[in-house]
């Protein structure tokens, strides 16, 4: 009989920690998507901004790569400063908000769908467009110097029709 309550206290102390293991690592995903979420939606406002000094830590640097609908930039300098950085000087009003963000991460890679709304003035041009992209972002560094910086992105955008999602405020 103590035998049997012996192997019973074992087995409910290995099933617990099991529970507590699962349950880290829940929880650890989840901080992971969260924070991987939050570069994104600071790549969004960070461009909003025009600010080319908050991107600079958001992007992975000479690795980046951009598409845009058939378009390609290598490496952030050339996406800074052959399409966004001209691209941002001429826009007056400029409006760039993420709707949806749906985030994965396995280990150190990230992936992340969105759907956004584009608003501006380019000279007597308005543009109101809404877009989609594919975000891949890697965990840069290790313990607590890691962070997520976007690896390639991919968005493209068309004029907003009336059953499309508003403008976020």
């Amino acid at each position: 009989m103590t035998m049997r309550l012996a192997t019973l206290m074992l087995g409910a102390v290995a099933f617990g920690s099991m529970t507590v293991s699962s349950s880290a690592s829940a929880q650890s995903a989840n901080r992971s998507i969260q924070q991987a979420t939050a570069v994104i939606r600071a790549v969004f406002a960070a461009a909003e901004r025009a600010d080319l000094a908050a991107l600079d830590t958001l992007y992975a640097g000479d690795s980046l790569t951009v598409f845009e609908s058939a378009g390609i930039n290598r490496g952030w300098k050339d996406y800074r400063d052959h399409h966004l950085g001209p691209e941002l000087k001429e826009m007056t009003g400029f409006k760039y908000r993420p709707i949806d963000i749906t985030t994965r991460v396995e280990g150190n890679l990230a992936w992340a769908t969105v759907s956004y709304a584009l608003q501006a003035k380019e000279g007597t041009r308005t543009i109101d467009n809404f877009g989609r992209g594919t975000y891949v972002l890697e965990r840069a560094g290790s313990g607590d110097k890691a962070r997520w910086v976007v690896r390639h992105s991919h968005t493209a955008s068309r004029a907003r029709r009336p059953n499309d999602p508003p403008m976020p405020q």
